[in-house]
C-alpha cells in the first residue's frame, strides 16, 4: 500500500465512546498510528448527538477536537439511526471524491454498516474496522472488513 493513499476516519462516537477517564489526545494518537499505516488522513470525523452527552464529556470532546477530530452533531429529534445514516452518506461521499486506492477507517460495532463495508471492498477500497471491546460484535460486519482492529 502506498503511503500516498488517502484515508478517511468515520467514528460512531455515540455507540463506541471510550471511557471518560481516558485521554482524548492519546485515543486520537492511537487511531492516527493505525491510519498512517495506510496513508495520510484527509478527514477524521466523530458523530454524536451532542445534546444527549453527559456534561462530564465536554472536556473529553474538546480534547478530541483539539487533536484534529471534527465533532459532527447528529440531533435525533425523535428519529432513529441518525448517526448511522450520516456516516453512511459521508463514506459514500468520500468514495465518490476519492477513487481507490484509498482507505476508510470505520470505528463502529453495528451490523448496519456491513453492506456498505462490503460494497466499498468490492470497489477496491481498503476498509479498516476498529471495534469496541464488546462480546457481541456481529460477524457479518467483521467478515466484510479488510482489517479488524480491537479498540
Amino acid at each position: 500500500m502506498s503511503n500516498y493513499s488517502k484515508v478517511a476516519i468515520f467514528w460512531d462516537y455515540e455507540n463506541c465512546s471510550p471511557p471518560l477517564n481516558s485521554q482524548g489526545h492519546a485515543i486520537v494518537n492511537g487511531i492516527r498510528r493505525i491510519a498512517h499505516v495506510f496513508g495520510y488522513v484527509t478527514s477524521f470525523k466523530a458523530y454524536l448527538d451532542v445534546s444527549s452527552q453527559s456534561p462530564k464529556s465536554v472536556g473529553f470532546r474538546s480534547d478530541l477536537q483539539s487533536s484534529g477530530v471534527s465533532m459532527t452533531d447528529c440531533p435525533h429529534n425523535g428519529r432513529k439511526d441518525v448517526v448511522d445514516k450520516m456516516i453512511l452518506v459521508d463514506m459514500l461521499a468520500f468514495s465518490n471524491d476519492h477513487p481507490p486506492p484509498a482507505t476508510i477507517i470505520l470505528i463502529a460495532g453495528d451490523r448496519d454498516y456491513a453492506y456498505a463495508v462490503s460494497t466499498l471492498r468490492l470497489r477496491r477500497y481498503n476498509v479498516v474496522l476498529i471495534v469496541p471491546p464488546a462480546p457481541n460484535i456481529p460477524q457479518s460486519l467483521e467478515s466484510q472488513a479488510s482489517v479488524v482492529v480491537d479498540w
